[in-house]
């Protein structure tokens, strides 16, 4: 019995210590919770570090994480802000906010919630920023900014509730660290299919990143984008899947995305298209007016191209090409015509002209201004030149005419043309009508030597663009014939030009059909005399010319293979042109002459140059 009785005050001494136990071990959990985690309401400041998570309490809940302050968890989400609405988020320069685990920062069925980063904020895990059944809300991303975990790095998704009206707005840097050959999702940014009315913009500086090789684009694309009905996607910045340019930079999937990409932008990986069962996505270029790009897009999904510039695009994959020398073949043919024409009123004036002896040369240098407008796809042009023209006397009335030129040619957009030019022929002089009209004619051929470089902004290399180069070939004919009234009226003059090119490749994404120009114009022109006695002659020169394209102008042009075809502007058809000289003589003795030209001219396309040559001669 004694021993019973024992037994019993054993087991309500044991019942009793279990109770105190609890009791401490309640009170303990009790008090570690409160110590790591605060519940906060109003306006919060964090300036030192700290580990105690950061739970909203309470709608239009502000914090601001500053003076390098770090505030970290060996857990997920120090800060929380579930349910609350209208929270504010704000991490300055310098500070931090990490988790050893997952969703550093979560918004869970909330609405217009704004995060401001510019500091950094970490997940060693997935998602640094995870926006479940959030609405109405921006993640703002500034310059110096990082944001990056393992594995999707920011996330816009739904589970039974709503997702929608969420904008990230990207300066810094955004990443997602974790390399993967398999199935599993690892994107910088991702939203769902079942998200919509998310905006998501790269701006010039900001990087987004991920290394993935996944095969797959929905789980492997840097930037995934899904949505039910609409989703934009905006890039000035960086898109860049590091696993290399055979993997996804960029997937849609659902119905109604539309990316832009613009300004000078790179995207380095493959862009697929899924999806668009209902309505197609949407890509959009606005690079500038005569940038060359091409893009590899693949995938089963429909998708619109649209080049926001006006530059022809051709789909099957994504590619455009600047016109630039084939859009101002007609108006070079037009300025050479009016140098050729300025050169035989300076030889018409010489000493070696009048006494039929001896050929008369001259060295130039020009340099030709060219401004750009949108509207008409007229590209930016500068180009500087310096060449020969000879004129060497056959007979009274017949020269013979040999020009040279060599010359940069800058087009906008990254283009450049190296030239050489030649092109010789006969000048017939003389040619009697009546008592005061005659009448002369020039008849040129040659061909110029172009060696093109120009940078294009592809997908396919590492850096996002690719410089290709590319040489041909093109052939001329200037023929004018020129009506002298003998100072009675100006003088009358009939042009015409003729350009050949003949098909050629710029390297493998460019391919140009050939093309013939034809060019006609009319022309006034006239001589006066200012300054004339022993040793100095001074006159003023004119041409007033019009000039038209004969001919459709189309060029027909492919892009990996898929044609295109490219129209002039009408507005880029015509062209006037007024040049202007003016042109110096003056003689040290009878066998010691020093000469000066200057030719200016402007036309109607915005095209300003100036022409000059010093000549100095010693006759033996």
């Amino acid at each position: 019995m004694k021993k019973e009785n024992e037994i019993e005050s054993l087991k309500k001494k044991a019942k009793s210590l279990f109770k105190l136990f609890f009791l401490v071990a309640s009170i303990t959990v009790f008090f570690k919770t409160s110590v790591n985690a605060a519940n906060i309401t109003g306006s919060n400041t964090i300036n030192s570090d700290s580990s105690t998570q950061q739970v909203y309490n309470a709608d239009d809940t502000s914090l601001t994480i500053t003076d390098s302050s770090t505030l970290s968890r060996s857990g997920a989400a120090p800060v929380n802000i579930n349910g609350q609405d209208n929270g504010t988020l704000t991490i300055n320069s310098g500070s931090t906010v990490t988790s050893t685990a997952s969703n550093a920062v979560q918004g869970k069925d909330q609405s217009g919630l704004i995060i401001t980063n510019s500091g950094t904020i970490n997940a060693d895990g997935s998602k640094a920023i995870n926006l479940l059944n959030a609405q109405s809300s921006t993640v703002t991303n500034k310059s110096g900014g990082v944001i990056k975990s393992n594995t999707n790095t920011i996330t816009v998704t739904e589970n039974s509730g709503t997702a929608n009206n969420v904008t990230i707005n990207n300066s810094g840097q955004i990443s997602a660290g974790a390399s993967s050959s398999g199935a599993t999702s690892n994107n910088a940014i991702r939203s769902e299919d079942d998200t919509d009315n998310v905006t998501v913009v790269n701006n010039i500086g900001g990087h987004i990143h991920n290394n993935n090789t996944s095969s797959t684009a929905l789980n492997a694309a840097t930037v995934f984008i899904a949505a039910n009905s609409s989703a934009t996607l905006t890039n000035s910045g960086t898109i860049e899947n590091k696993g290399g340019v055979d993997n996804y930079a960029i997937g849609l999937a659902g119905d109604g995305v539309t990316v832009t990409l613009k300004d000078d932008g790179k995207v380095i990986g493959k862009i697929s298209v899924a999806g668009g069962s209902t309505t197609a996505h949407t890509i959009k270029l606005q690079h500038g007016v005569g940038q060359a790009y091409f893009y590899d897009i693949d995938g089963s999904g429909t998708y619109t191209l649209q080049d926001l510039d006006g530059n022809p695009v051709v789909k099957g994959s994504a590619g455009s090409i600047g016109q630039g020398g084939n859009e101002l073949i007609d108006e070079e043919l037009g300025h050479k015509s009016i140098a050729i024409r300025n050169s035989l009123i300076r030889f018409k004036k010489s000493d070696e002209y009048n006494e039929r002896e001896k050929g008369w040369g001259e060295i130039t240098t020009s340099f030709l201004k060219r401004d750009g407008e949108k509207s008409t796809l007229k590209l930016n042009s500068e180009k500087i030149g310096i060449g020969a023209n000879i004129f060497e006397p056959i007979s009274s009335d017949k020269n013979l005419i040999f020009s040279f030129e060599t010359s940069l040619q800058n087009i906008s957009q990254n283009h450049d043309i190296d030239k050489f030019s030649f092109l010789t022929g006969m000048h017939f002089d003389k040619i009697t009508m009546s008592k005061n009209i005659s009448t002369e004619l020039f008849l040129l051929g040659g061909a110029s030597f172009n060696k093109s470089n120009r940078n294009i902004l592809t997908n396919t290399t590492t850096t996002g663009e690719l410089d290709i180069t590319d040489e041909y070939l093109s052939y001329e004919v200037l023929t004018g014939k020129k009506i002298n009234f003998n100072n009675l009226l100006p003088d009358l003059s009939l042009n015409f030009g003729y350009s050949h090119t003949p098909s050629h490749k710029e390297s493998k994404y460019y391919e140009w059909d050939e093309r013939d120009v034809y060019n006609g114009s009319i022309a006034l022109s006239n001589e006066h005399k200012i300054l004339k006695d022993d040793k100095k002659n001074l006159y003023f020169s004119w041409i007033a010319d019009t000039r038209t394209i004969l001919d459709d102008n189309v060029q027909i042009f492919y892009v990996n293979g898929t044609k295109g075809t490219y129209t002039q502007n009408n507005d880029l058809k015509t062209e006037f042109s007024l040049s202007a000289g003016l042109n110096y003589d003056y003689n040290f003795s009878q066998n010691n002459k020093f000469s000066m030209a200057l030719d200016g001219f402007h036309t109607t396309q915005d095209t300003s140059g100036i022409q000059a040559n010093l000549k100095y001669s010693q006759r033996f």
